[in-house]
C-alpha cells in the first residue's frame, strides 16, 4: 500500500463514519513495515495531508456526535501527537478520532473540491 492508497482509504471510510485514529496509526505502521520510514513520521505527514488539506477534522465523540477540536490544523495536529506520545502511540479506541470534511467526501467521490 503506498501513500495514495492510504489517503484514499481513510477518506473512503471516512464517508460512512468516524475514524479512531488508531485507523490512522495503523496504517502508518503497515508502511512503516514497508518503506523503513519511522511510523510517527508517516503518522504527521498523513495528519498534515488530511488536516491542513481541510479534507478531513480531529475531534471527539461527545453528546452530539462528532466535535471537531477548535483551533487550527497545526494545533490539532499538534494535539494528537502530544496526545499518542502520552499513551505510547497504543490508544486502544481512547484517543482521538477524524471525520471527513465536505471536501474530504468530495475528493473521494471524484467530485473534485
Amino acid at each position: 500500500m503506498n501513500e495514495d492508497e492510504i489517503y484514499r482509504e481513510l477518506l473512503e471510510e471516512g464517508v460512512d463514519d468516524w475514524l479512531p485514529v488508531d485507523r490512522l496509526i495503523g496504517l502508518a505502521g503497515e508502511l512503516s513495515a514497508q518503506s523503513g520510514e519511522d511510523q510517527r513520521d508517516l503518522t504527521e505527514r498523513f495528519l498534515g495531508h488530511l488536516v491542513r488539506g481541510g479534507l478531513m477534522r480531529v475531534g471527539d465523540l461527545g453528546e452530539t456526535g462528532f466535535e471537531a477540536w477548535p483551533g487550527d490544523a497545526d494545533s490539532a495536529i499538534r494535539r494528537v501527537l502530544e496526545s499518542l506520545d502520552a499513551v505510547a502511540w497504543q490508544p486502544a479506541g481512547g484517543g482521538c478520532w477524524l471525520a471527513n470534511t465536505a471536501a474530504g467526501d468530495r475528493e473521494v467521490s471524484g467530485t473534485g473540491q
